[in-house]
């Protein structure tokens, strides 16, 4: 019989019901393999490694023993080993589809994404509602960017076992990569339920807060995901980006700082940081920060466009006016820009000029309606 594996630690069936494998194979590969389950059920895996490999010595056709010894290898993250036990298991009964998703796991980790897939779907082609399975392929969809897929996928695992944390993690993912946040938010505060203090519940929370809007309380959740041990740039940059739409600017400055700090490469956060000090009117600081982000992603409009406004605010009009053209001839161009080229025409005294950027803005602008207002109020002082 197999034993199981619950987050880290090996639950495993009674070991007087394992008597009946005694008939089975030498006196010593029964007693290893008893000791190894002996070994596992008090949470030394190392030992219960070692005891299910002087198993295999006696008998190397059991492929219960070698999906246990796959197992215990996995939980310590030796995956190229579990591939190897695992991958003798499902040769020796390929029926068993609990084998071929650990197999397919042991593969993921090891970024064998295609063969990982081969084994999750066979699995599932053994037993079609197979939650770790359906995990799986869950989980190759996103790193694919098959988000639909990852969603039918992890829906039904969701709907097999709607307790299962993980299926509802990859679901909230699903819809948040689609552009889902409603039903991303809604499958979050159900995940919170089963595992509030879960980290990357929380992470993800924070984010679909920010997507929403609701900035305050992205912060709130993105700290209580840094408390309980994230601290990469990506958690920075939300926390900095949540910040920033709120006006905190010295915390927006810090997280920022923490996130390039991380990452240096992090073009988002010498983005968010430029647009820190734009705010804060330091120019200088806010142009070295967007040329840092520029130098990491050259083709970024947001920061195309906010190295213009720095521009545009230190008073030369003539260069803002040809960098906010450029920017709004991009095919991904923000939707401000139009409203900001109207701005920096009307400095020029440009007025037709103008008032063609500021109802170009009118007519596509999907934000805050207060702009529009002040944009049509700024077309009625300009009619020829």
């Amino acid at each position: 019989m197999k034993s199981q594996l619950a987050v880290l630690a090996l639950a495993v069936i009674s070991v007087a019901l394992l008597a009946a494998l005694a008939g089975c194979g030498s006196d010593r590969s029964v007693k290893y393999y008893n000791q190894g389950l002996e070994a596992a059920n008090r949470d030394d895996l190392d030992e219960a490694i070692r005891l299910w490999n002087e198993a295999l010595k006696y008998r190397a056709d059991d492929p219960e023993t070698r999906y246990n010894l796959g197992l215990a290898l996995i939980t310590r993250q030796r995956y190229a080993e579990a591939e190897i036990q695992l991958r003798e298991a499902t040769r020796l009964n390929p029926q068993d589809y609990q084998a071929h998703q650990l197999l397919g796991k042991s593969l993921e980790a090891q970024d064998s994404i295609s063969q990982a897939k081969l084994a999750y779907e066979f699995s599932l082609n053994l037993h079609p509602n197979h939650v770790p399975a359906l995990i799986g392929l869950a989980s190759i969809a996103l790193k694919e960017g098959q988000n639909r897929t990852a969603e039918d996928h992890a829906s039904r695992a969701v709907e097999t076992e709607p307790s299962n944390v993980e299926a509802n993690l990859l679901l909230s993912e699903a819809y948040y990569r689609n552009s889902n946040f409603s039903a991303a938010y809604a499958q979050l505060l159900a995940t919170r339920k089963l595992a509030p203090t879960n980290s990357q519940m929380l992470f993800l929370l924070g984010k679909v807060e920010y997507a929403r809007h609701m900035y305050s309380d992205a912060i709130g959740a993105l700290e209580s995901a840094r408390h309980l041990g994230i601290s990469t740039d990506e958690i920075f940059l939300y926390l900095g980006l949540s910040s920033l739409a709120i006006d905190r600017l010295t915390d927006a400055e810090k997280y920022f700082r923490l996130a390039v700090f991380k990452n240096g490469e992090n073009a988002g956060a010498w983005k968010g940081l430029g647009e820190t000090y734009i705010k804060k009117k330091e120019w200088r600081e806010a142009s070295e920060a967007i040329a840092k982000a520029l130098a990491i992603a050259p083709d970024d409009p947001d920061a195309m466009l906010d190295r213009a406004l720095v521009t545009m605010y230190t008073g030369d009009f003539t260069m803002a006016a040809q960098e906010l053209e450029n920017v709004r001839s991009l095919a991904d161009a923000p939707q401000i820009t139009s409203y900001y080229l109207g701005q920096a025409y009307l400095r020029l005294g440009k007025k037709t000029e103008a008032r063609n950027a500021f109802q170009r803005f009118i007519d596509t602008w999907q934000g805050d309606r207060a702009l529009v207002d002040e944009a049509k109020s700024i077309i009625g002082t300009l009619a020829p």
